[in-house]
Order: structure tokens, then C-alpha cells, then sequence
């Protein structure tokens, strides 16, 4: 199991990070100790390291020369946890997520550092109700995977291969629905191996922005309650602590020398 660290003063963001990670499958530690930060570096063997901004700004110079020796040599990771533009000055290169978190950069880091094959979206699995469209002919259908950019959809009917598809579907909740023209990507045909599951992976064509903002802003709303429902999310999950407007993720390496 992959080894996360995170280290920050701000408790709320700490146990919320903890929460979704560890939601997400990996060993996440988390302090807001300058020694325990010390401890943890000497002795254990870390796959990234999470550290707020602020963590630094107020760290010793011990403390720097320990981050910057033992990252060096491992090879770690490490992302800053930053609430405003300023970038801590340090000799070894990071990347930065801001807080409140972008659940969607979130995710995008960790697969890009953890993963050996990254996912690109974060996926939400659902049960919507559905309707695919090819030409004049329209089938009812279920979409039981979603991501910001495409969908997993089921459907019993026969349907004729062909590059153009379009796929409407409600965002529960929010008295919103989705048209949304797409792509074909691959079939999954019905076996005993899948439970006789037959369906079509779709990925969407460029969708306006209003439409992006509501999806995203869904697929965050049903992770978070996800996350909730499980008994650490009820103690540890702090919703304060993730940004309340989706957009898309940005990452920005920075070295300082």
C-alpha cells in the first residue's frame, strides 16, 4: 500500500485529507509536528509527501536541510499546500495544490505520482437513468460510470458501431439534465465473465463551460457524500476545506534555486 504523508497546522485540512486518501486506498499519515515531520523523514519510507505552506514558513532551518537531504535521496515527491501565490524558497523541486482543494487536482496528483497506469478522471460509479441517441433513433439506457470528460453507459439494445453519439442523463438533485455529444471508445459485449453486462465507454466532445461547471460540480457532490457516509468521513471530513468552485486542475512544477 502506497505511503502518503501529510503534514500541515491546519487540523480540519489534515484530517479531510486523510479521510478522502485513505478513502482512495492509500496508508495516509498525517501530523501538524515539526518533530513528528523530522521523525517520519529519517525513518520511514515515504511515496509522497503533502506539506503546507505554512508548515515551512514557520520551519527551522534543521528542519529544511533534513526535507531537502532526505527527499533527494529517496526520490519522494512533494506537493506544498498553499493558500495564496507565494512559493516557499527551497533547493529541490515541487509541485504546488491550493486550499481549499480541488478535488480534481487532488486526484490527478496522486495517480500521476502513485499509479504505474494513471487514471485521467476522476470516476464516480452511479446509477442514472439515461437515454443514447445515434442519428434519429434514441434507447433507453444507464449510465453506471461518470467522469468530467465521459461515461460508461448500459443498454440492452442492439446498436449499430458509429463515431458520433449523443447521451442525455439528469444530475439528481440538482433539477439539472446533460446533453452531451460524445464519442465511442469501446464496447463491452455480455459474457458470463461480466454478468452478462452490455454496454458503451463514451468520451465527450468539448462541452461548454456552464455544462463542465454542473458536471464537475456533481461528480464532487456525490464523491463527498461517498466519502461521508463512511464512519472516518462523518469524524474526519471537513467539506470547508474543498474548493466549492470546480474548474479545471492546474499543476505548476517549481524549482527554486
Amino acid at each position: 500500500m502506497k505511503r502518503i504523508l501529510i503534514c500541515d497546522k491546519r487540523e480540519k485540512l489534515l484530517s479531510t485529507l486523510e479521510v478522502i486518501l485513505k478513502h482512495w486506498g492509500y496508508r495516509a499519515l498525517a501530523t501538524s509536528r515539526p518533530d513528528e515531520l523530522s521523525a517520519f523523514l529519517r525513518e520511514s519510507s515515504l511515496d509522497l509527501l503533502l506539506l503546507g505552506s505554512t508548515f515551512l514558513a514557520d520551519g527551522s532551518q534543521a528542519l529544511r536541510d533534513t526535507l531537502a537531504c532526505r527527499l533527494t535521496d529517496t526520490g519522494c515527491p512533494l506537493i506544498v499546500l498553499q493558500e495564496d501565490s507565494t512559493c516557499p524558497e527551497l533547493e529541490l523541486p515541487y509541485e504546488t495544490l491550493s486550499v481549499p482543494l480541488n478535488i480534481f487536482a487532488l486526484f490527478e496528483f496522486t495517480q500521476k505520482h502513485l499509479e504505474k497506469i494513471p487514471r485521467r478522471n476522476l470516476r464516480l460509479e452511479t446509477k442514472l437513468p439515461g437515454m443514447l441517441c445515434q442519428g434519429e433513433t434514441s434507447h433507453l439506457a444507464e449510465v453506471l460510470s461518470l467522469s468530467a470528460h465521459g461515461l460508461f453507459i448500459k443498454t440492452a439494445s442492439r446498436l449499430e458501431k458509429e463515431d458520433r453519439l449523443k447521451v442525455t442523463f439528469p444530475l439528481i438533485g440538482m433539477k439539472k439534465e446533460l446533453e452531451i455529444d460524445g464519442r465511442e471508445l469501446y464496447r463491452v459485449q455480455p459474457g458470463p465473465e461480466n454478468n452478462y453486462l452490455q454496454g458503451i465507454g463514451i468520451e465527450f466532445n468539448e462541452m461548454g463551460e456552464e455544462a463542465l461547471r454542473d458536471l464537475e460540480a456533481f461528480i464532487q457532490s456525490r464523491f463527498l457524500g461517498e466519502v461521508s457516509e463512511s464512519p472516518r468521513g462523518h469524524q474526519g471530513l471537513d467539506q470547508g476545506q474543498i474548493h466549492g468552485e470546480v474548474s479545471k486542475a492546474s499543476l505548476r512544477l517549481v524549482w527554486e534555486k
